[in-house]
Protein backbone atom coordinates (compact mmCIF):
# COMPACT_ATOMS: atom_id res chain seq x y z
CA UNK A 1 0.00 0.00 0.00
CA UNK A 2 1.52 3.11 -0.85
CA UNK A 3 1.76 6.51 2.01
CA UNK A 4 -0.80 8.24 0.51
CA UNK A 5 -3.46 5.24 0.36
CA UNK A 6 -2.41 4.54 4.25
CA UNK A 7 -2.91 8.67 5.16
CA UNK A 8 -6.68 8.24 3.80
CA UNK A 9 -7.16 4.92 5.05
CA UNK A 10 -6.07 6.27 8.19
CA UNK A 11 -8.22 9.44 8.16
CA UNK A 12 -11.29 7.24 7.10
CA UNK A 13 -10.99 5.35 10.41
CA UNK A 14 -11.08 8.80 12.75
CA UNK A 15 -13.62 9.81 10.65
CA UNK A 16 -15.91 7.18 11.23
CA UNK A 17 -14.97 5.96 15.02
CA UNK A 18 -15.68 10.16 15.58
CA UNK A 19 -19.37 10.60 17.80
CA UNK A 20 -22.27 11.75 15.51
CA UNK A 21 -21.14 15.16 14.61
CA UNK A 22 -22.91 18.35 13.30
CA UNK A 23 -23.72 18.54 9.43
CA UNK A 24 -21.37 21.74 9.45
CA UNK A 25 -18.30 19.63 10.59
CA UNK A 26 -19.05 16.32 8.41
CA UNK A 27 -19.39 19.09 5.87
CA UNK A 28 -15.47 20.98 6.33
CA UNK A 29 -14.03 17.08 7.48
CA UNK A 30 -15.10 15.99 3.74
CA UNK A 31 -13.82 19.26 2.18
CA UNK A 32 -10.98 18.93 4.38
CA UNK A 33 -10.60 15.05 2.97
CA UNK A 34 -10.63 15.68 -0.51
CA UNK A 35 -8.55 18.91 -0.35
CA UNK A 36 -6.22 16.37 1.24
CA UNK A 37 -6.67 13.82 -1.77
CA UNK A 38 -6.33 16.72 -4.34
CA UNK A 39 -3.05 17.59 -2.78
CA UNK A 40 -1.96 14.19 -2.86
CA UNK A 41 -2.94 13.51 -6.65
CA UNK A 42 -0.98 16.99 -7.45
CA UNK A 43 2.23 15.61 -5.72
CA UNK A 44 1.65 12.30 -7.40
CA UNK A 45 1.28 14.29 -11.36
CA UNK A 46 4.37 16.11 -9.93
CA UNK A 47 6.27 13.14 -9.43
CA UNK A 48 5.03 11.62 -12.42
CA UNK A 49 6.29 15.13 -14.62
CA UNK A 50 10.01 14.76 -12.84
CA UNK A 51 10.04 10.99 -13.58
CA UNK A 52 9.04 12.08 -17.49
CA UNK A 53 11.44 14.87 -17.39
CA UNK A 54 14.35 12.82 -16.83
CA UNK A 55 13.53 10.17 -19.28
CA UNK A 56 12.51 12.77 -21.94
CA UNK A 57 16.26 14.44 -21.50
CA UNK A 58 17.84 11.24 -21.00
CA UNK A 59 16.10 10.04 -24.65
CA UNK A 60 17.02 13.67 -25.65
CA UNK A 61 20.65 13.26 -24.86
CA UNK A 62 20.74 9.57 -26.31
CA UNK A 63 19.22 10.90 -29.81
CA UNK A 64 21.72 13.60 -30.05
CA UNK A 65 24.73 11.39 -29.01
CA UNK A 66 23.48 8.94 -31.81
CA UNK A 67 22.95 11.38 -34.75
CA UNK A 68 26.70 12.38 -34.13
CA UNK A 69 27.85 9.07 -34.62
CA UNK A 70 25.52 8.95 -37.68
CA UNK A 71 26.60 12.15 -38.89
CA UNK A 72 30.45 10.63 -38.74
CA UNK A 73 29.57 7.14 -40.26
CA UNK A 74 27.69 9.16 -43.08
CA UNK A 75 30.91 11.40 -44.09
CA UNK A 76 33.12 8.62 -43.81
CA UNK A 77 31.14 6.97 -46.29
CA UNK A 78 30.58 10.15 -48.41
CA UNK A 79 34.08 10.29 -48.66
CA UNK A 80 34.72 6.39 -49.18
CA UNK A 81 32.25 7.26 -52.39
CA UNK A 82 34.48 9.70 -53.34
CA UNK A 83 37.56 8.20 -53.16
CA UNK A 84 35.93 5.16 -55.38
CA UNK A 85 34.57 7.47 -57.90
CA UNK A 86 38.11 9.50 -58.61
CA UNK A 87 39.82 5.73 -58.65
CA UNK A 88 37.35 4.70 -61.15
CA UNK A 89 37.93 7.60 -63.27
CA UNK A 90 41.66 7.55 -62.61
CA UNK A 91 42.03 3.89 -63.67
CA UNK A 92 39.66 4.00 -66.57
CA UNK A 93 42.26 6.88 -68.00
CA UNK A 94 39.46 8.86 -68.32
CA UNK A 95 41.02 11.71 -66.09
CA UNK A 96 44.43 12.09 -64.13
CA UNK A 97 44.47 11.50 -60.20
CA UNK A 98 44.91 15.60 -59.89
CA UNK A 99 41.97 16.14 -62.43
CA UNK A 100 40.07 13.44 -60.82
CA UNK A 101 40.91 14.58 -57.00
CA UNK A 102 40.27 18.56 -58.49
CA UNK A 103 37.13 18.00 -59.95
CA UNK A 104 35.53 16.39 -56.81
CA UNK A 105 36.62 18.91 -55.03
CA UNK A 106 34.59 21.60 -57.40
CA UNK A 107 31.45 19.38 -57.01
CA UNK A 108 31.87 19.71 -53.24
CA UNK A 109 32.51 23.31 -52.92
CA UNK A 110 29.46 24.04 -55.63
CA UNK A 111 27.09 21.67 -53.48
CA UNK A 112 28.46 23.61 -50.45
CA UNK A 113 27.27 27.05 -52.07
CA UNK A 114 24.21 25.92 -52.57
CA UNK A 115 23.59 24.91 -49.26
CA UNK A 116 24.90 27.87 -47.79
CA UNK A 117 22.11 29.71 -50.06
CA UNK A 118 19.57 27.49 -49.43
CA UNK A 119 20.57 28.36 -45.60
CA UNK A 120 20.65 31.64 -45.55
CA UNK A 121 17.35 31.91 -47.70
CA UNK A 122 15.75 29.64 -45.01
CA UNK A 123 17.38 31.68 -42.60
CA UNK A 124 14.83 34.62 -43.34
CA UNK A 125 12.00 32.57 -41.18
CA UNK A 126 13.54 32.73 -38.24
CA UNK A 127 13.65 36.94 -37.30
CA UNK A 128 9.90 36.75 -36.48
CA UNK A 129 9.03 39.51 -38.89
CA UNK A 130 5.40 39.24 -39.10
CA UNK A 131 6.15 39.76 -35.15
CA UNK A 132 8.63 42.63 -35.37
CA UNK A 133 6.23 44.43 -37.92
CA UNK A 134 3.23 43.98 -35.09
CA UNK A 135 5.00 45.30 -32.53
CA UNK A 136 6.94 47.66 -34.58
CA UNK A 137 2.96 49.12 -35.64
CA UNK A 138 2.15 48.73 -31.96
CA UNK A 139 4.64 51.18 -30.78
CA UNK A 140 4.21 53.69 -33.42
CA UNK A 141 0.65 53.63 -32.41
CA UNK A 142 1.82 54.23 -28.96
CA UNK A 143 3.68 57.07 -29.73
CA UNK A 144 1.30 58.73 -32.05
CA UNK A 145 -1.25 58.52 -29.47
CA UNK A 146 1.04 60.09 -26.49
CA UNK A 147 1.90 63.07 -28.26
CA UNK A 148 -1.67 64.35 -28.69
Amino acid sequence: MSESEDRSQAHRERSDSSPASSPEETVLRSAGQALGEGLELGRDYLDLLAVEGQLAGRSLVLMLTLAIVLGVVLVAAWIALNMAGVMWLVERDVLSASQALLGSAVAHLTLAGLAWLSVRHLSRNLVFSGFRQALHRNDSSNETEGSR
